[in-house]
């Protein structure tokens, strides 16, 4: 693939991330107020079935997902994570119990554009360069994590919350679908070793003969197993000790973005200049572990924007990383 095709290639596949993420930091803004406000307060161990079922349907979406992105293209996987994801949003507007907010997590089957992205990714970039641009969508990120708060705020302030609410999934369908439909290039059909992570048939031969594809699933199930419970505990339980209002939401998503993007532009050129990926990886997992242990003693508000700051670099970082040596 030419630089002029691959750059355009990489400018709407931002254009999309950058969608799909404005979409879900306006719903997380949202989310921690919405489950405050159900018939029976919900405590903590109920937030944890849901997610944990949540998490569920999305890993069997995913097995899906590897095998219709064989056979589709990841175009076709584009769409219809956009669809699924566009449903589950609106239909969070309209969840008051926990029943409704558990069996809203089937919708999360098609919530793969994360997947897909890394997927579609493998088509167009070599092994040297997967990391960096896996990188560059840190930008787009960033920039919907500055937004998207700040829409979602406003609307809701003008309307109401479960408003604001609803209104996101037909902003998510409407921006993102006749960009995928008509912008994204179709690339050739998804390299197997790329989309063999989400299958489960092709992983186990894979795993028993390839020692680096092993040690790159372990270091992703300790990842993201480490970033759901951080995220069940800070989110759900200790910012809802020193979150008052969407404006205090907001300042933690943009304290997220400004991160990304400190990363990305002074972090990242410096650190990748003087130290090897494998160093970079040590150094990010170093700054996760303070990151958790930090959050078990935190008593304020800012305490928690520091955290979550280093945090969220950190886990860029070490994402990228894992997932340059999976689909390598």
């Amino acid at each position: 693939m030419s630089f002029e095709k691959k750059q355009k290639v990489m400018f709407v596949l931002c254009l999309v991330f950058g969608l799909w993420h404005f979409a879900t930091q306006w719903t997380t803004t949202l989310l921690s107020f919405l489950q405050w406000d159900t018939e029976e307060v919900m405590t903590i161990t109920d937030l944890g079935y849901i997610q944990a079922f949540g998490s569920l349907c999305n890993a069997f979406g995913a097995l899906a997902a590897g095998q219709l992105a064989d056979t589709l293209g990841a175009q076709s996987m584009f769409l219809l994570s956009a669809v699924f994801t566009a449903v589950y949003y609106s239909g969070i507007s309209m969840a008051r119990s926990w029943y409704s907010f558990f069996f809203l997590q089937v919708l999360r089957f098609g919530y793969q554009l994360d997947g897909t992205a890394e997927m579609y990714l493998a088509t167009v970039t070599t092994e040297s360069e997967r990391t960096s641009a896996l990188m560059r969508l840190t930008i787009p990120q960033a920039i919907a994590m500055f937004f998207g708060p700040i829409v979602g705020s406003k609307v809701a302030a003008w309307t109401s919350l479960r408003t604001s609410q609803f209104i996101v999934g037909f902003v998510l369908a409407g921006t993102m679908i006749p960009v995928v439909f008509f912008l994204l290039p179709t690339t050739h059909s998804i390299p197997r070793l790329a989309s063999a992570r989400l299958r489960p048939q092709d992983y186990w031969h894979m795993i028993s003969k390839n020692s680096a594809l092993k040690e790159g699933l372990l270091i992703r199930a300790l990842l993201i197993s480490a970033y759901v419970c951080y995220e069940m505990i800070s989110r759900n339980f200790l910012l809802r000790n020193y979150m008052h209002n969407t404006n205090e939401s907001a300042y933690v998503l943009l304290t997220m973005a400004g991160s990304l993007l400190a990363v990305q532009f002074i972090i990242m050129p410096i650190v990748q200049r003087r130290a090897s990926p494998k160093r970079l990886l040590q150094f990010s997992l170093v700054g996760l572990f303070f990151s958790y242990l930090s959050a078990a003693f935190a008593n304020s508000f800012e305490q928690m924007l520091i955290i979550t700051a280093v945090q969220t670099a950190a886990y860029a970082v070490a994402y990228a990383e894992s997932s340059t040596q999976i689909t390598t």
